[in-house]
Formats: C-alpha cells, sequence, structure tokens
C-alpha cells in the first residue's frame, strides 16, 4: 500500500531513496488541498488563522479553565498573527491538579489518559486526555514523519514504550504498517547487554530510541566489539546533542534524524529532513512560535494544538528554548521550521559568565566513547559531572584533564568550580530515569 502523494519527488541519497523536500511538506500540502509547490507559507498562515479562530470559540464553550482566561479575547480579535501574538500563555503550572477544567469533550469521549512528570523537581505530575480523533492525526501523520529516514519494506525498532493502547510504539506502529513497514517495540533500554541482542538479532533497518540511552547502547557494543549496523536512528523523548548523533554515525554507520515531540502533542510535532536543517512542523494540526527571543532568536519555544478535541492548548508554552525559522530550507521547503533546540529551561543552570545547558555538556562528554552515562548535578557556582565507565574502560587522569578543559571552555564556566567523577558501571544496566536532567547538589 502506497502512501497519498509519497510516489511523487523520489531521489536517492547515499543508497536511500528518499523524498525531494520534506515528505511534511506533501502531508502539508494534501491537507491544504494543494500541490507541494503551490504551498506556501502565506496559504499556511491563512489556514492556522482560520483553525485558531475555531479553537477560540471552541475554548470559550467547552473548557472552564480557557472560559475564564479568555474571557477578554474573541475570535474576531484574531485578523493577523500578530494579533495571537498578544493573546494570554498557558504552561504546565496551569494544569498540575486541574487538567479537568481543560477537558473540552464528555469523560466518555476520552480514549487515553497519558500521565507525565512535570520539568521540575517536585514530583508533580499532570495528566493530558485525547479523543480518538487526536490519536488518528497523530497517527495518520506518522508515515510521512517516517517516510523522511525510511521506505517501504523496512523494519522499525522502537526502543521507548510500546506495549499498551495509545503508546509511541503502538501509534507508530498503527501508522506506519499499512504501508509496508514492519514495527517490533522492544522499550526503553534499561539492559545495555539484553538491548544488544535484540537489535542483533532483529536486524532493523529503522531505530527509534532515546538519545542517552542510544548513545550509551552504541558505547556498549563498540567497548564489547559487537560489530552492528543500521540505516536510520530516530532520536526523540529528550534533548538531542549533535555529539550524540556523531557518536552513533560513527559506530553504527548510520543516518541520524531528531524528532522534537511531547505529550502535550500527542507525541508528534515536528522532524528533521534528510538536509538536517532543522525540524519540519506538524503544521496542519498545531502552531509553534517562540515567546520573547533574544537578539539571535532564541525563546521559549509554545505550542497551539488547534485540532486536538479532548484537551487543546493555547500558546502553550512548552519549557523548551529555540529558535524559529522562516529562511528556505535545504531540502527546498519554504514553510516555517524549527531550526534550534537548545533544551529545557529546567535542564540548564543560569551563572554570571551565562547560561550552560545539558546539552552544552552533553557535547563534550559524548565525543568519549569510553563513557557510557554520565550525571550532571550544579549549584552555588559548581558542577559535578560523574562519568560512567564499563569494567573494561578506564578514563586515565590525561583524559579527564582533556574532557575538563573543554568544559571549562564554555564561557558559563567562568570562575565556577568544576569537578568530575569517574565510576565504574559494574553491569550492564543503566539508571532508570526519565529524561536526562541537571540535578541540585
Amino acid at each position: 500500500m502506497k502512501v497519498p502523494g509519497l510516489s511523487a519527488n523520489i531521489r536517492t541519497v547515499e543508497g536511500l531513496q528518499t523524498i525531494s523536500g520534506s515528505p511534511v511538506d506533501i502531508w502539508v500540502a494534501e491537507g491544504l488541498q494543494t500541490a507541494p509547490e503551490y504551498v506556501t507559507p502565506e496559504l499556511l498562515q491563512t489556514y492556522q488563522l482560520k483553525e485558531i479562530r475555531k479553537l477560540l470559540s471552541y475554548l470559550k464553550k467547552n473548557s472552564s479553565y480557557y472560559k475564564e482566561k479568555l474571557m477578554n479575547c474573541y475570535p474576531e480579535d484574531l485578523r493577523t498573527i500578530s494579533d495571537f501574538c498578544r493573546f494570554p500563555t498557558t504552561d504546565e503550572k496551569d494544569l498540575i491538579g486541574q487538567e479537568w477544567r481543560f477537558q473540552c469533550v464528555a469523560s466518555s469521549d476520552i480514549r487515553r489518559i497519558v500521565t507525565v512528570p512535570t520539568t521540575g523537581t517536585t514530583g508533580q505530575q499532570k495528566r493530558i486526555r485525547f479523543t480518538e480523533d487526536d490519536l488518528n492525526r497523530a497517527i495518520a501523520f506518522a508515515p510521512f514523519g517516517f517516510r523522511t529516514m525510511s521506505e517501504p519494506g523496512d523494519s522499525v525498532a522502537v526502543m521507548m514504550s510500546g506495549e499498551s493502547d495509545g503508546s509511541i510504539g503502538e501509534n507508530i506502529r498503527q501508522g506506519i504498517e499499512p504501508f509496508g513497514m514492519r514495527t517490533s517495540v522492544y522499550g526503553p533500554v534499561s539492559d545495555l547487554a539484553d538491548a544488544a541482542g535484540f537489535l542483533c538479532r532483529e536486524k532493523p533497518d529503522v531505530i527509534v530510541g532515546i538519545p542517552y540511552q542510544m548513545a550509551a547502547l552504541a558505547g556498549y557494543m563498540k567497548i564489547h566489539r559487537i560489530e552492528y549496523s543500521v540505516k536510520s536512528v530516530l532520536l526523540s523523548a529528550d534533548d538531542v546533542s549533535e555529539a550524540v548523533c556523531r557518536r552513533l554515525r560513527r559506530q553504527w554507520n548510520c543516518r541520524t534524524f531528531r524528532h522534537y515531540g511531547m505529550t502535550e502533542l500527542c507525541m508528534f510535532g515536528a522532524v528533521e529532513c534528510q538536509e538536517h536543517d532543522g525540524y519540519h512542523i506538524r503544521a496542519l494540526d498545531q502552531y509553534f512560535e517562540v515567546i520573547n527571543p533574544d537578539q539571535e532568536g532564541c525563546g521559549e519555544i509554545a505550542v497551539t494544538t488547534f485540532r486536538h478535541q479532548g484537551m487543546p492548548l493555547l500558546r502553550y508554552r512548552t519549557g523548551d528554548i529555540g529558535k524559529i525559522t522562516a529562511q528556505k530550507c535545504r531540502c527546498g521547503s519554504v514553510l516555517p521550521r524549527i531550526s534550534v533546540i537548545r533544551g529545557r529551561k529546567s535542564n540548564r543552570v543560569i551563572f554570571p559568565g551565562g547560561e550552560l545547558f545539558l546539552q552544552d555538556v552533553q557535547e563534550v562528554v559524548y565525543q568519549d566513547d569510553r563513557i557510557i552515562d554520565f550525571d550532571c548535578l550544579a549549584g552555588n557556582r559548581q558542577i559535578l559531572i560523574v562519568f560512567y565507565v564499563l569494567p573494561e574502560e578506564r578514563i586515565d587522569d590525561k583524559g579527564v584533564a582533556i574532557l575538563r578543559k573543554k568544559l571549562s571552555d564554555y564561557p558559563a564556566m567562568k570562575d565556577i568550580v568544576l569537578k568530575i567523577k569517574v565510576r565504574i558501571m559494574q553491569k550492564s544496566e543503566l539508571k532508570q530515569r526519565n529524561k536526562k536532567r541537571i540535578e541540585k547538589l
């Protein structure tokens, strides 16, 4: 079975058949009922404004939270995107404990409720609710997102949650298997030896995984001389540094792709194209913007999920720092896309010399293939970084000094005390964590 629209514009890059331009643009064109070459930023924005106006009416009618929040906001006030920038924002603190006030449908119409930790250190959780239609829209996007890195006949291994109905793995399976791709779900990686055995047995063409877990797995397999290669790796669910991508490309001889998603988006948000020139947005269902950008255009990413029915969000501040560009992509797309994601606000420390993000630490740590995992703790003008290595490997004082120098070169590290420890992983087990974070020291 073919994905409508994807049979056109096929080209080959490094032996991999791909779509000329981004497959996401083909999906957008179909939604706008035009050909990809006729899709313009203006046409897309006209569509998005129309949908956001509908959302405003829907929220004021069905959500007790937004009925109050948008008391003085009306659809007819929204004539341009500049007008939209004056509407109030929300964030996860507004959700906690009152998610029911965001719900816009009867509880009997909610198909799936996802409970996830908040980004802070309080241990609080948020519960995001989706209807059947919300889930189906995400599933419908999946084959276009995956066509960037795969083709019919490929097998896809999902090393993220996936056994339950409505989970990441299950939605990927429902989205891509009708179009000739086979899916196997392993789940998040905790035992590196077991995960390596799974990959060697299954021999997937594409892997979907969490960045730090994939970096650890690649490092483990190299140290144990397990020869392995794969066509593509899609990294999602956490900060993705270029150093992680380089490690995977170097050790697995693969192409890497980054995906930006979160539970509030019903998983899928934006994905890199073959040119790796930014993340192409799921723009028929979501509107992305940057709040309070700095001189370089970076600020907090906010999203409006204007096609959701169960629990749509208006100008929802994600807690992620990034940049959106309107410049033409190297793949040929003219639509806005996310050009940079620096990381989460909760995964940065602010020192007198500037900001240090967890991604900055990753860029240094994952250059050394001996390091399987790491912890980062910060506070009181100090940073402690703990490197985890396997018993077969050692990092001597010279190796630690090289890493210390690279970390100290960041402007934010001026006059900051940097402590480094090296610990041995006695087993092939990774620490269990939802996401990698900068912890308090």
